[in-house]
């Protein structure tokens, strides 16, 4: 009998060590025991928005490091329209509810979604940032994204050049608490204060989440200040199309008289680069963003350390590169079947 509990022991001792290495972070699966299946992690991607080329791009890297990871499962669901705080907000709520082992978000505001990471994080489900900052940066495991100032800084610099340092230019901003495009529009702005004879016109009006109030806005500014400009930035996908097409549509022809630089791709953005509408677009990387973001958060989740910031680069596009290669991997990045 004494054989028998000695051996009963030392089983269930067995047991115990063998699940302790079996669970990994916040109770997901990283090594399976010998014989077993390992438990998949399960990653949510929550994008701003889900109708702009660009969040087609990041699933394209979202998809891409789905394939190459085993054990993990990633789903991606965001709001339709970039406006949406309060959806963003129910979709993290029922991740979270749901189980979920980690979040990748994309906030479309910078302090609205700070209080549902933060319960998230209570709820024991790390949160990594990605395109667009929080505010703060407590509890988060990493926040992957370009640098938004520096590309700023790069379509100041591209402005002042095509108008040498001497001109009119309007700034059309995006969303308010949009931590991204704030970002660009303040590094435009310290950066064209380099160029003491250019003089903004406007500076404070935005657009708002989509391509129909860019070109009402745009059209406005026209009207206002369409004989004096002579330069303009817009600060992502929908205000620079928007842009573009007020500009098209300007009885004075102002398209291509008008030097124009907006920031990310689209089809409508590249055509008014080819037709030299546009001198310039800066470039993101969102299929390496997407595919750094889940590639970090199962690091993460599997024990590993990971930077709290990764950089994507940017890449300035204008009407006489947009052909070379580097250009086209970006403009034309894989797509989402």
């Amino acid at each position: 009998m004494p054989a028998r509990r000695s051996l009963a022991a030392l089983l269930a001792l067995s047991f115990v060590v063998s699940m302790v290495s079996w669970v990994g972070c916040g109770g997901a699966a990283s090594n399976a025991p010998a014989g077993g299946t390992a438990k998949k992690l399960r990653i949510a991607v929550i994008p701003k928005g889900t109708s702009h080329d660009f969040w087609y791009s990041v699933r394209a890297g979202v998809e891409k490091a789905d394939a190459e990871l085993d054990d993990v499962e990633v789903t991606w669901k965001g709001p339709v329209s970039e406006g949406d705080t309060s959806d963003q907000i129910k979709i993290i709520e029922s991740f979270v509810a749901d189980g979920y082992d980690g979040i990748c978000l994309a906030p479309l505001d910078a302090r609205a979604l700070r209080q549902p990471v933060d319960a998230a994080i209570a709820e024991n489900v790390p949160v990594l940032i990605f395109d667009s900052a929080l505010e703060g940066d407590s509890g988060i495991v990493s926040y992957v994204a370009t640098n938004n100032y520096r590309g700023g800084q790069v379509a100041a610099k591209r402005l002042a050049e095509l108008l040498g340092g001497q001109g009119k230019v309007i700034l059309m901003r995006y969303a308010i608490n949009s931590q991204s495009t704030e970002e660009r529009e303040q590094g435009f702005l310290d950066e064209i204060k380099n160029s003491p004879g250019i003089e903004i016109l406007s500076a404070d009006k935005y657009a708002g989440p989509d391509e129909r109030g860019a070109i009402e806005l745009s059209e406005n500014l026209l009207a206002n200040f369409g004989d004096q400009v002579n330069g303009i930035f817009c600060p992502n996908q929908s205000t620079a199309s928007g842009m573009l097409t007020a500009l098209r549509r300007d009885a004075r022809g102002l398209a291509g008289k008008v030097k124009f630089v907006g920031f990310d791709a689209g089809d409508n953005i590249v055509d008014g680069l080819h037709k030299k509408e546009m001198q310039g677009a800066v470039l993101q990387d969102p299929v390496q963003m997407g595919y750094e973001s889940v590639q970090t958060m199962v690091k993460h989740l599997r024990g590993e350390e990971v930077p709290k910031r990764i950089e994507t680069r940017e890449v300035l596009a204008t009407d006489e590169n947009v052909d070379d290669a580097e250009i086209q991997s970006l403009v034309h990045p894989e797509s989402v079947d």
